[in-house]
């Protein structure tokens, strides 16, 4: 008898979680790489590596990040690592899947991800996805905390932001708005900001990341934030205290227009219960008095009250893998069907 094993996948930008119904989670980096020549190929012994393992060896190896927005970018080398790594990462997921056996996946993607990207998907996973849903990254957070009813979901990921209104029912296109600032472009805001008051520090993405990850902060107060950086090689404490939070605002203030745009056009009768559950979730949820930064902007509009999920790394995936449960058959993409899937890949 076959099996099957359903399974919730936040397709990131930045990083790819998954949880599936034997009550496993696994997170990966969205990168692979490649060996570089023969000999880095003899090295590794491999085509090619993934997830933090390729950013480990990344001096050996062409890294490859097939994601850019949310969306895989239009290549050849994109669609196959996002196909490499999806494969992967089930594959370590479900260890004991048999060739009967059949596996239900949910892939999450930024909210107004084209018809185009969808497809993709759709085609990179053909040999060893059964069946699939492609849903709205925000509505898979809101069905990870079963919340319907008049919420506001920002899903602040690698590549976007992703806003959408809850209303009890599935959210229409207006209900939703996907923003092209997120992590990624913290990062780099925030690697351009030290380097024009500090110039000579020697800075990488890894580097700037952790400082992001363990610092970022929009609160009006926070303790001196001091990190040790290198210049030529030798190491110095540099004080980006306030460098940290003008760049953390520049991610903050176009998400906080955006929700007073979902706020000001919702319907009248609602707004006020809209403004008073706004759930932030994603790597972004993580940035330290996001929730008040969110509320102060509120304050013209009549206030507001936000929170963060308390589990930023596999929420979508979960919300993914519960859809996967539980929707009925006439929402599933058969793989075989891919004109059905056009048609129907808006649903979420």
């Amino acid at each position: 008898m076959s099996n099957i094993f359903y399974v919730g996948i936040d397709l990131g930008t930045s990083r790819t979680s998954v949880a599936t119904s034997t009550g496993k989670r696994i997170t990966t980096r969205t990168c692979v790489g490649y060996p570089k020549d023969i000999i880095s190929k003899k090295r590794f012994g491999k085509d090619y590596l993934l997830g933090d393992y390729a950013l480990d060896n990344r001096l050996g190896l062409n890294i490859v990040w097939p994601l850019a927005e949310g969306v895989i970018r239009e290549s050849e080398k994109s669609l196959e690592a996002t196909g490499l790594i999806l494969r992967h990462i089930i594959a370590e997921a479900i260890p004991d899947k048999k060739e009967s056996d059949k596996i239900y996946a949910g892939i999450g993607v930024p909210a107004q991800a084209s018809l185009n990207n969808k497809r993709a998907i759709i085609d990179v996973t053909t040999d060893y996805i059964d069946k699939i849903l492609i849903v709205s990254e925000p509505f898979a957070v809101a069905y990870s905390i079963d919340r319907f009813d008049e919420t506001l979901i920002v899903d602040i990921g690698g590549g976007t932001t992703d806003l959408c209104r809850m209303h009890g029912s599935i959210p229409e296109k207006e209900d939703q708005i996907t923003l092209k600032i997120a992590g990624n472009f913290l990062d780099d805001v925030i690697s351009k900001a030290i380097l024009e008051k500090f110039p000579d520090v020697q800075l990488t993405p890894r580097i700037v990341r952790r400082i992001k990850e363990k610092y970022g902060y929009v609160s009006e107060v926070s303790e001196p934030v001091v990190v040790t950086l290198t210049q030529n090689g030798i190491p110095a404490e540099y004080d980006i205290t306030d460098i940290l939070r003008e760049s953390c605002l520049k991610l903050t203030n176009p998400i906080c227009e955006a929700i007073q745009k979902l706020v000001g056009t919702f319907d009248p009768d609602f707004q006020e219960k809209l403004r008073n559950n706004i759930i932030i979730a994603g790597g972004g949820s993580r940035l330290k008095g996001i929730d008040r930064a969110v509320e102060k902007s509120l304050r013209d509009y009549g206030g507001g009250n936000a929170a963060t999920v308390q589990d930023a790394e596999y929420c979508g995936s979960i919300g993914a893998l519960k859809m996967c449960m539980e929707m009925p058959e006439e929402y599933w993409e058969k793989k075989s069907r891919a004109t059905q899937a056009e048609n129907r890949s808006n649903r979420f």
